[in-house]
């Protein structure tokens, strides 16, 4: 009796062995004929820097929103002219005459001369020595003195003579600047400036007067 039932038993077993066996064979060639699954990335967010319309790496053509052109502004800014400058009488101080004859007998020019006309609102700003050399500097032009030929300064460019009404000058171009050259009685005088015309110098030129 009991072989019989221990028979039945193991059937019994086997039977739901290879019930379990079964279902597992068929769930892993389920699970084998899927691919596997890729994770898909998270989603990159993305920043735009403040004030910025367009995306990194997008240039936007000058002119379009998001974009200023430095200088755009319909037209392009004009620096202001200067007014023209207007010649007439010069004035000199009771003191600036005094300093003047001082300085020019340092500097062993017996007889200086001043411009009686110039740039209207032109005065002297400097006056300066060497050996046997006056030099008055205005705010507009420079005045050179001395008893001795005033040799230019640099390689000398150009020379043109030119006719004044108190004598003959002669414009020499040295190291790119031009310089009126006169000579009135024993005292050479140049001239020049940056500011002014030849034609304006040359007035200057003309109104010299001597004060000794």
């Amino acid at each position: 009796m009991k072989t019989k039932k221990h028979a039945h038993w193991m059937r019994t077993a086997a039977l739901l062995s290879a019930l379990i066996l079964t279902v597992t064979l068929t769930a892993c060639k389920k699970e084998a004929a899927q691919p596997p699954k890729t994770p898909e990335p998270a989603p990159t967010e993305q920043t735009t820097p403040p004030g910025q319309t367009t995306p990194p790496g997008q240039t936007t053509p000058p002119g379009q929103p998001g974009q200023t052109t430095p200088g755009q502004g319909g037209e392009a800014a004009k620096p202001p002219a200067e007014a023209p400058i207007k010649m007439g009488q010069l004035q000199y101080s009771e003191l600036e005459r005094t300093t003047v004859a001082t300085t020019a007998k340092t500097a062993s020019v017996p007889t200086y001369y001043l411009p009686e006309r110039g740039a209207s609102d032109d005065k002297i700003d400097q006056m300066g020595t060497s050996a046997k050399l006056l030099t008055l500097k205005y705010y507009k032009m420079t005045i050179m003195e001395s008893p001795e030929e005033i040799k230019p300064s640099g390689k000398v460019e150009s020379k043109q003579e030119v006719k004044l009404s108190n004598g003959t000058g002669q414009w020499i171009t040295a190291g790119g600047q031009a310089t009126l050259h006169l000579k009135l009685d024993k005292t050479y005088i140049a001239l020049s400036s940056d500011k002014l015309s030849q034609a304006d110098l040359q007035t200057v030129a003309e109104s010299l007067a001597n004060l000794k």
